[in-house]
């Protein structure tokens, strides 16, 4: 049996290397600036651990996962595998089982689908920082790419707190025990609504050949159409700096032209920045002290 992953990151930590140097990162956390090493920010004991579900939170994974006339029916059947085996452990649980093989699931089965995602997208994040797009017209990579946009900006900190506070006050249901796995078969619903998207929306590389790098946060894949208000945006125009040069843009068709058409100025580069910082959950980092003191004035 593989070994269980106590320490959990809620973003893949590779990721921050690119923005390191000894494997460290600038960074703004509690208010001040420091200097972690790359491997050790977002990360959560158990972050992904689901537990017993209360009846209130079934019922509502029953509505959002198993309704045949508001999902697809593919994913159905997907869904009905992965919660009967949640079903099945949480029962055993709740009896006072403490056989090692339930314990090891519940603890760490969505840390694992995180690994098993992590690998495959490795493959397509090389190709993006060698400025290679070509892996968009495999419909299999493609998928993968969904599934890690979709995946990412979904299983961090900050959405975490935010959505079972959002449910817990709009539906009075706390939704603690099962986010980890709720989180990921929402992530699913969106790449498939992505793939099935007609025409499929196109993505861009954005480079930034300017003084100011950029900024990544703990939550480092941010929809640009979002809002301080806390409401769903009705559009979904996802950013993503894949290092202080580079980024991804995924806009809605028609949006951000001023992005993806011309060379990006300061201004750009600041307008993406102060986005990063704003939709961060608590901490957000750079490749320079200089470049998170550019901001801090306003963040404060």
């Amino acid at each position: 049996m593989k070994p269980q992953v106590k320490r959990q990151h809620h973003v893949w930590r590779r990721y921050f290397l690119s923005w390191a140097n000894d494997n460290k990162v600038y960074a703004y956390i509690g208010k001040k600036i420091c200097r972690p090493n790359a491997i050790n920010i977002s990360v959560k004991t158990y972050m992904y651990e689901i537990k017993i579900p209360t009846q209130k939170e079934i019922d509502l994974i029953k509505v959002l996962f198993l309704d045949g006339k508001t999902n697809n029916r593919i994913i159905v059947e997907e869904n009905k595998k992965i919660l009967a085996a949640y079903a099945a452990a949480s029962f055993l649980k709740k009896r006072g089982e403490t056989h090692e093989e339930i314990d090891q699931y519940l603890k760490n089965s969505i840390e694992s689908s995180h690994e098993i995602l992590e690998a495959q997208f490795d493959v397509i994040y090389n190709k993006l920082i060698k400025n290679d797009l070509s892996f968009y017209e495999n419909t299999q990579e493609r998928i993968i790419l969904y599934s890690w946009l979709s995946t990412q900006s979904l299983r961090t900190l900050g959405v975490r707190e935010k959505v079972i506070d959002k449910i817990k006050k709009n539906s009075d249901i706390d939704v603690s025990n099962s986010w980890a796995l709720i989180s990921v078969l929402l992530a699913s619903q969106l790449g498939l609504s992505l793939f099935l998207e007609k025409p499929k929306r196109p993505i861009f590389l954005i480079e930034n050949k300017t003084d100011v790098t950029f900024l990544t946060s703990d939550q480092p894949i941010i929809n640009l159409d979002a809002n301080e208000s806390g409401l769903s945006p009705e559009n979904l125009s996802w950013y993503y700096p894949l290092g202080p040069r580079l980024a991804l843009l995924f806009p809605e068709p028609g949006k951000y032209e001023f992005l993806h058409n011309k060379k990006l100025d300061i201004n750009d580069v600041d307008y993406l920045n102060e986005k990063i910082i704003t939709l961060s959950h608590d901490q957000f980092y750079a490749e320079s002290q200089e470049i998170i003191e550019r901001y801090l004035e306003n963040y404060k």
